[in-house]
């Protein structure tokens, strides 16, 4: 029992002894005089995973991560950034992709101080997209950004690395974020990727849909609007098809030369969104071209796509856009 009793004992005070020399050494390095950072700019501290071990023949006690600050790795001056990136050690692939990442927003930045977000696409106006992305001008300070941006990172790296990502893709984004701005950044994230996914199936469905036969397409699009759905509220939901819809298009290249108002238009996209769902698009294309259709399936479609048509834009206007588009509803 005695010599249990000490066996304890001998432990208990070895523990004490090894918890007495960890607090010694951490009181040791807070006193430590702190280091100047290179520069000190608004980025916040990065908790590096440097550990240190202590081991004992019984303990091993773990000290508190070292924090490094990442301001004394920053810098306003490129060279001088890269040098402090290899100086901790930093592998040139992780190196390259910071400092590409880091270029490629710069000039995102001086193409928006160039092109402001100034006015909102014009969605209801056939051509209205491609004409913004077709601009002269733009095409032009574009050339002359990217070849800046070619030649900053060559200089910096020794080698190209922009084609990663080209400044016409971010005039594409900009374009978006227009078309899309009363959406949050998270929910354009999103629907981006909700297009990425069904865009294979809806190309998988049109070779049925031009020989007449919607139900592939209508169960795709049943799906995808589901989808949709869990990401935007109706309202948004709305307000996305009028924008970026097939069925949006559909409408705009029937409506040609012929000018609308936002109003007619989307007065006008239920009537056009319901046709073409039970129709089809050769249905539409058949009276976008003044021919007609003469198919028996689709005559109701036609006359309930007439019928609300007159009732969104009145006899007048109906009748006003029959005569500028040259559409032909009844069959022949």
């Amino acid at each position: 029992m005695k010599r249990n009793l000490r066996a304890v004992l001998i432990l208990s005070v070895g523990l004490n002894l090894v918890l007495v020399l960890v607090c010694w050494l951490r009181f040791a390095r807070k006193s430590e005089p702190a280091r100047s950072p290179v520069r000190t700019p608004s980025a916040p501290p990065v908790a590096v995973g440097v550990i240190e071990k202590f081991t004992t023949n019984t303990v091993v006690v773990t000290a508190a991560p070292k924090v490094q600050d990442w301001r004394a790795v920053e810098s306003d001056d490129y060279k001088t950034y890269i040098t402090n990136l290899r100086a901790i050690g930093c592998p040139e692939s992780t190196l390259r992709d910071i400092i590409v990442a880091d270029v490629n927003e710069l000039y995102r930045h001086r193409f928006l101080l160039t092109f402001p977000l100034t006015n909102r696409v014009e969605y209801w106006k056939p051509g209205d997209a491609l004409a913004n992305l077709i601009d002269e001008s733009h095409v032009a300070r574009l050339q002359e950004l990217a070849k800046e941006k070619r030649e900053l990172i060559r200089t910096l790296l020794g080698t190209d690395y922009s084609s990663e990502v080209e400044l016409a893709s971010i005039q594409m984004d900009v374009f978006m974020q227009r078309l899309l701005d009363f959406l949050t950044p998270e929910k354009r994230t999103a629907m981006k990727e909700l297009e990425q996914k069904y865009t294979a199936k809806i190309l998988n469905t049109f070779k049925d849909s031009v020989r007449g036969d919607n139900q592939a397409s209508k169960a795709v699009l049943a799906a995808k609007d589901e989808d949709a759905l869990k990401i935007l509220t109706p309202e948004e939901k709305l307000e996305y098809d009028l924008r970026r819809s097939n069925d949006s298009m559909y409408l705009r290249v029937a409506l040609g030369d012929f000018e609308v108002t936002e109003q007619e238009f989307r007065n006008m996209f239920p009537a056009m969104k319901q046709f073409v769902a039970e129709a089809g698009v050769p249905s539409l294309m058949a009276i976008v071209r003044g021919e007609g259709d003469p198919r028996e399936q689709t005559l109701a479609a036609r006359q309930e796509l007439e019928t609300a048509l007159k009732s969104a834009l009145g006899e007048q206007r109906f009748g006003e856009l029959m005569e500028g588009t040259g559409w032909y509803l009844r069959d022949k």
